[in-house]
């Protein structure tokens, strides 16, 4: 379980050199914000992130506000899945009905060629705010 009490931090490295994510689960504080994010670097990431009250999508390393969802919650669960550069995120707030996020986002474009550095796209974990977001469960299972 990690447990995180920050202030707009850069996202947490989870894995190296993925395929499919299942994510985890979070539970979000009040004032606070988690996610689960694909990035290269601080300027090319994808993802969603969820407030008590909202889900955010993020691309092209911006959100993208026009998208912002509203719900109520504390414990979303999570989990992406890039297939031949194309992710899918889908969240539940129950654990048993999985909706999927209605925008898939292609990151092909998301390579040394383009942002340097001899990276490759990494999951990660972001919390922001001043509340507390705890985050656990994690799985991660390679697409056949």
């Amino acid at each position: 379980m990690l447990r995180w009490r920050l202030y707009d931090c850069f996202p947490a490295h989870c894995a190296k050199d993925f395929a499919g994510w299942r994510g985890g689960r979070a539970q979000v504080g009040s004032d606070a914000e988690g996610g689960l994010l694909l990035h290269y670097n601080q300027r090319a990431y994808v993802g969603i992130g969820f407030t008590p009250t909202q889900m955010k999508t993020f691309r092209h390393s911006q959100e993208q506000s026009w998208m912002r969802e509203k719900m109520d919650m504390t414990t979303v669960r999570i989990r992406v899945r890039n297939d031949r550069h194309i992710v899918t995120f889908h969240y539940s707030l129950d654990g048993k009905n999985w909706i999927q996020h209605p925008w898939q986002m292609e990151v092909s474009g998301l390579h040394h060629n383009v942002f340097g550095g001899f990276a490759s796209l990494q999951p990660g974990i972001y919390s922001a705010g001043t509340g507390t977001v705890t985050m656990r469960d994690f799985q991660y299972r390679a697409l056949a």
